[in-house]
């Protein structure tokens, strides 16, 4: 009769991902090591490596989970939920770990198709905010039940992050509600 593996712990999963997170956001992503992880969690290296395979998939991972736990706001509207979203990544996009974590993940996305994957998943994700909200607007008849969601995002993020961090440009109000504007157009003239 085989060994059975031991279930992976969902209590040590939150601490090697709270940990993560908290490394990248006091320290920067390049500081994030298995050892300060595993320091930091009171999880062993091994635990580290059998739940995400290596510490990049264990950053992603704590950034999709971020992402997914922000909530979508409701307004009734694509517009009105959008500028909400927008608002709040150009909040967060002022801190500056953030736009490293960011450029991070981009570099990692370069360098390997697995990393490019794990990026786009993390950018489109089912239950992330702007996908909800894109849902929740074909829902409402805003859009045409045929929109390609991953497109959809290109055409949101696109300007965010070309001027937030590739330009690393402050972004102002007037410009959220243009660049919003933009996107809910082209999306809604499709």
């Amino acid at each position: 009769m085989g060994v059975m593996a031991r279930p992976r712990s969902k209590p040590a999963r939150s601490k090697m991902l709270e940990s993560a997170k908290e490394i990248v956001l006091e320290l920067g992503a390049s500081a994030c090591t298995m050892e300060e992880v595993a320091s930091r969690s009171g999880v062993a290296k091994t635990t580290i490596y059998r739940h995400f395979g290596g510490l990049d998939e264990l950053i992603f991972a704590a950034v999709a989970e971020d992402i997914a736990s922000a909530g979508t706001p409701d307004t009734g509207s694509l517009r009105g939920d959008l500028l909400q979203i927008q608002r709040r990544y150009v909040e967060m996009a002022q801190v500056p770990a953030v736009r490293e974590l960011f450029v991070w993940m981009m570099s990692r996305a370069l360098e390997t198709p697995a990393y490019a994957e794990l990026f786009r998943k993390l950018r489109v994700q089912p239950r992330g905010p702007t996908v909800v909200a894109l849902q929740r607007a074909i829902a409402r008849g805003e859009l045409a039940p045929t929109t390609d969601l991953e497109m959809a995002m290109h055409v949101i993020q696109g300007p965010f992050i070309s001027k937030r961090i590739v330009d690393n440009s402050d972004v102002t109000e007037t410009e959220i509600e243009a660049m919003v504007d933009m996107a809910v157009s082209a999306l809604c003239s499709s």
